[in-house]
C-alpha cells in the first residue's frame, strides 16, 4: 500500500520518492473530494427541479382553490363600504343593491380555503431548504408561511369574538333570505332582500353593522390580502424558476 511505501522511504531517507507519494495522496483527495462536490451538486440540482415542480403543482392546486373566495372577500368588503355609504345617508340612493345586502348578510363570514404547501413542509422537515438556489424564493416562502399563520390567526380571533354577529340571525325581521340553486357556477346561494327603511331606523342594527365592517376590513387587509399577493408572489417567482409561462400555454 502507498502509506506503506511512504514510510519505507522515511526510513531510507528517501525524500524524494516520499514527496512524490505523499503528493499522489495529496491529489487523490483533493480530486476524490471534487468529484464528491460535482455528485452532490448534480444531486442537489436534480432534487432542486423535483421539489419547484412539486411546489408549482401544490400553488396552481392552492389557487385553483382559493382563487374565486380570495377575490369574493375583496369585494365583499367594498360592498360592505357601499352599503355603509347609503345606510348612513352618505349619498342620495334609497336603496341597496343585492350584491350590498348581501354583503350585510355575510358580515361576519370569516373563512377562506387557504391549503398549505405540503412540498415546502417536506423541505422544512427534512432541513433541506438550501437546495434552493434563489434567495428570493427562499425569503418569498418564508414569508408566505408567515401570511398565512397571520390569516389563520385573523380568522380565528375573528371567528371566536363576540363582537362580531350575524345580522341575518340578530335582527330577522330587517331580511328576508331565500335559498336558491344557481346552475350557472353550480352552488346553493341565497337572494337576500333588506330593508333599508327598518335598517335606519334601528339603532342597534347600524351600530352591529359598523363593528362587522370593522372587523371584516382587518380581516381582509391583516389575513386575506397579504397572504393572497404572497402567494401570487411565489408563484410568480416560480414560474420563473421553471421558465413556465402560462400565457403561452393559454
Amino acid at each position: 500500500m502507498i502509506i506503506q511505501r511512504i514510510g519505507e522511504s522515511l526510513r531510507k531517507s528517501d525524500w524524494g520518492t516520499a514527496v512524490a507519494e505523499i503528493l499522489i495522496v495529496v491529489i487523490g483527495i483533493f480530486i476524490g473530494l471534487q468529484v464528491d462536490g460535482w455528485n452532490q451538486t448534480r444531486k442537489d440540482r436534480a432534487d432542486e427541479e423535483i421539489f419547484l415542480n412539486s411546489l408549482h403543482n401544490d400553488v396552481l392546486r392552492t389557487d385553483e382553490l382559493s382563487s374565486r373566495l380570495r377575490q369574493r372577500r375583496a369585494e365583499r368588503l367594498d360592498w360592505m363600504l357601499s352599503a355603509g355609504n347609503v345606510l348612513f345617508r352618505r349619498n342620495d340612493r334609497e336603496s341597496l343593491t343585492e350584491a350590498e345586502c348581501a354583503a350585510i348578510v355575510w358580515s361576519t363570514a370569516f373563512n377562506i380555503t387557504a391549503t398549505g404547501l405540503p412540498s415546502v413542509d417536506e423541505l422544512i422537515g427534512t432541513g433541506r431548504m438550501g437546495i434552493i438556489k434563489d434567495a428570493e424564493l427562499r425569503t418569498a416562502l418564508v414569508a408566505l408561511r408567515q401570511t398565512r399563520a397571520a390569516l389563520d390567526m385573523t380568522i380565528s380571533e375573528k371567528t371566536a369574538s363576540q363582537n362580531f354577529v350575524s345580522l341575518p340571525v340578530a335582527f330577522p325581521d330587517l331580511f328576508l333570505m331565500q335559498m336558491y340553486f344557481d346552475e350557472t357556477v353550480g352552488e346553493v346561494r341565497t337572494k337576500n332582500v333588506c330593508d333599508l327603511s327598518a335598517m335606519r331606523d334601528n339603532q342597534r342594527f347600524l351600530n352591529q353593522f359598523s363593528a362587522n365592517v370593522d372587523g371584516y376590513d382587518a380581516y381582509v387587509r391583516d389575513g386575506v390580502k397579504p397572504w393572497s399577493s404572497q402567494l401570487n408572489r411565489v408563484h410568480e417567482l416560480v414560474d420563473h424558476a421553471l421558465a413556465f409561462d402560462h400565457d403561452a400555454e393559454n
